[in-house]
Order: structure tokens, then C-alpha cells, then sequence
């Protein structure tokens, strides 16, 4: 399967002469695109602003689209920059070769497809499409997805990094290697920014701002912006945890606990909470698991998504039915008294250990009944597989 991802990088050091190419081929695309078929534009790009923007916004500036057979990067590691990168503009033969400042060093191994040239306050940044095949294979059944490499064995070498996806919490992540177990919270500053933004949403509409609307907009830009780079690191520091684990001789795998179709209907006639519901219908549990996913599978971690139903409303010891409260999980059962994202993280995990177990008609050794051992109350033993040291996926 082929695994894609965007770079992005900024224009350095521009002439007078190619800045000036640059603004003049974008601010034609902007007028063709507002109906002017007069202007001098690139005929590629013509072609691109046809198959790509249907519907126009007067107010908004779209980027320029490169085909990927049109734009070239290469690294010249010059006295200027490491990078360089083929742009087409209307009026110059071979277009003009710009110096590049990546996020991240851009490998050989990897295609360059189509990326596009975006203009924001005077300066210019390309997006560069990456694209790179990987040898796994995609497995899918009611309530699980995993994407593996073929002949995956999980053995006690495997390190599971379980996560939930919460709103107090944005990532909470259980690492258990062995018989060691570690705890992580990622993305605690998101339900801050959030809280912030919407009571400025909020001040502006009672106080009726003459254009509200765009104040409005601008400020959940700004947002979206915040959010975004924040849940971007955190991804980032997860998918480096697992790289190191496999440094150390440990074969990582990546558990999230898949929130889709858990969010219940409106009920006729039943009182609604707004504000849970906000919280709630604007988590930002998409953007994580697709970060989570596309950077895992361009490192080569194995990554899979459980149906989380119930993972937060059973003790991770015991599996019975316990109680919620402010963020601490207790069962009656066992006495357990543990922070409720980090239960339902382990059992994310245990699910996922159930899942390759129902998945699986062979195994390395002997058939044993899909189970889970059950610690006897009040010990601190983790549910563990019923049988055989190895599962084959």
C-alpha cells in the first residue's frame, strides 16, 4: 500500500525577479478564477484551477496547484539552501527555480506528487505531497482495523501503546512492555484554548461587534491553527515513543480507541445539555487518529483502531462495571481507584489483545478458547492472553 504526507516548506531568499514572476502567476490564477480568461497563466495550471475550485469565494485567495510531472525538488545543499524546488510560471522557459527551507529532510526513496504554492502575508510556502510505498496489508472487521505487515507475530516482545481519546483529556496513552507499564497525557492545553475561544465567540455575539461574522470567523481560524500544532506534537512525541521502543529491541504496536458512531442521536422531547454537547461534537478525535495514522504507517509502526464502547465504564482488573466520577474510575468490585482515561486506555489494549484473538484461527502453539485470565480481588494483575506465548496475525 502507498502512504502519502505533506512537507511543508518556505520560500527563502527570492529575487526581485522571481518574486516578482511568483506574485504575478498568482494573482492571475486569482483573476481567472473570478472569470477574467485573459490573463497570462500557465496553461497546467489553468488546467488544475478548472479540475479542482468549483465554487468561488470573492474574498478568498486559493493556492496555486502543481501537477506532479510540472514541479521538481532536489537537494543542492548550496551556501543558500539545501533545497531547491521547480515551480511553472507563465513567460519563463523551465520555470523558476526556488530555494527551499523544509520542515523535514525530504529522502530520495519517496515520489513527489502534486503540491501546491500558498501566498500569506507577502511570503510564499509550498506543501509539498510525499508519497512512499509501505509493505502492509489493511484487516478489517466490525470494530477493528489494523494495518500490519503480513506474517506479524505478537509475542512477549510486543509493546502495545494503548490511547484514548477523550475531551478533558485530548491523548491519554498506556505504553506496556513486558511487565512494565507507562503512563502518558498529551494535548492538556486543547480543552483550555477551546474554553477560550468559544467565551470570545460568545462576548462578541452579546455585545453585537459591527462585523461580528469575521471576527467570529478569524478567531476560529486561530483556533483550528492553535489546536492543530499542538495535536500535531503530541502525535509526533507518541509515534517517537514507539520508534524508540524499537531502538530498545521491542516491537511496538499503536491502539486508539475508535470514537465513530458512539456520538447518540437527539432524542424528541428529551432535555439536551448545550455545553456537553459542544464539548462533545467538537472534539477534535478525527484530526488525532488520522495524524496517528498516516505517521505511524510512514515509520513502519503497526497501528490499529478498536471500537471503544464501554472501555470507560469497565475496570481494566476485573472487567466489571464500575463507577465515573470527575475523572477517577472506581470499582466496587475490586476496590480499583484509578484515573479513568488510563483505564479505558488498558482496556483498549486488552480489547485489542481479544480482537487478535478472535481474528485468529491459528496460533503457534496448540488451540486454546478465546479468554482472559481474571485476577482474584484486590491483586494488581493485568489481563493477560489464555494460552501461547505468540499470536500469529
Amino acid at each position: 500500500m502507498n502512504i502519502k504526507k505533506t512537507i511543508k516548506a518556505e520560500v527563502v531568499h527570492l529575487t526581485n525577479i522571481k518574486n516578482e514572476l511568483l506574485n504575478r502567476e498568482y494573482d492571475a490564477l486569482q483573476a481567472y478564477l473570478r472569470g477574467d480568461s485573459n490573463v497570462v497563466l500557465y496553461s497546467a495550471n489553468k488546467q488544475q484551477a478548472k479540475r479542482l475550485y468549483k465554487k468561488i469565494k470573492p474574498e478568498k485567495e486559493y493556492p496555486l496547484s502543481i501537477r506532479k510531472d510540472l514541479i521538481r525538488v532536489e537537494k543542492k545543499d548550496t551556501k543558500i539552501a539545501k533545497y531547491w524546488a521547480r515551480i511553472p510560471v507563465a513567460g519563463r522557459r523551465g520555470g523558476v527555480w526556488v530555494a527551499i527551507k523544509p520542515h523535514e529532510d525530504i529522502h530520495e526513496d519517496v515520489e513527489i506528487c502534486e503540491s501546491k504554492l500558498i501566498r500569506r502575508d507577502g511570503e510564499f510556502f509550498l506543501h509539498i505531497t510525499i508519497e512512499k510505498e509501505i509493505h502492509f496489508e489493511r484487516k478489517e472487521k466490525k470494530g477493528f482495523l489494523f494495518y500490519a505487515p503480513s506474517g506479524l507475530i505478537l509475542s512477549e516482545k510486543t509493546a502495545i501503546i494503548g490511547i484514548d481519546i477523550g475531551e478533558a483529556v485530548p491523548i491519554a496513552s498506556v505504553v506496556r512492555f513486558g511487565s512494565e507499564k507507562e503512563a502518558r497525557f498529551y494535548g492538556r492545553e486543547v480543552r483550555g484554548i477551546r474554553a477560550h475561544y468559544n467565551h470570545l465567540r460568545k462576548s462578541i455575539g452579546r455585545k453585537k461587534v459591527k462585523h461580528g461574522i469575521k471576527v467570529i470567523k478569524r478567531i476560529g481560524d486561530a483556533e483550528r491553527r492553535k489546536v492543530r500544532d499542538i495535536l500535531h506534537k503530541a502525535t509526533r512525541m507518541i509515534v517517537n515513543e514507539a520508534k524508540d521502543l524499537r531502538e530498545r529491541g521491542f516491537e511496538p504496536v499503536i491502539v486508539v480507541g475508535d470514537l465513530k458512531g458512539h456520538r447518540k442521536p437527539r432524542i424528541k422531547g428529551k432535555p439536551r445539555c448545550r455545553k456537553k454537547n459542544r464539548k462533545i461534537h467538537t472534539m477534535p478525535s478525527y484530526q488525532i487518529k488520522e495524524m496517528l495514522r498516516y505517521k505511524s504507517l510512514w515509520e513502519g509502526i503497526p497501528i490499529a483502531f478498536v471500537n471503544e464502547s464501554y472501555t470507560s465504564a469497565r475496570c481494566h482488573r476485573c472487567k466489571s462495571d464500575g463507577i465515573r466520577k470527575k475523572g477517577v474510575f472506581m470499582c466496587p468490585n475490586c476496590g480499583l481507584e484509578y484515573n479513568s482515561h488510563l483505564n479505558a486506555a488498558n482496556n483498549i489494549c486488552d480489547r485489542f489483545l481479544g480482537y487478535m484473538l478472535g481474528n485468529r484461527a491459528s496460533v503457534n502453539m496448540p488451540q486454546t478458547p478465546t479468554a482472559f485470565s481474571v485476577p482474584e480481588k484486590g491483586t494488581s494483575g493485568e489481563a493477560v492472553c489464555d494460552g501461547g506465548n505468540h499470536l500469529r496475525w
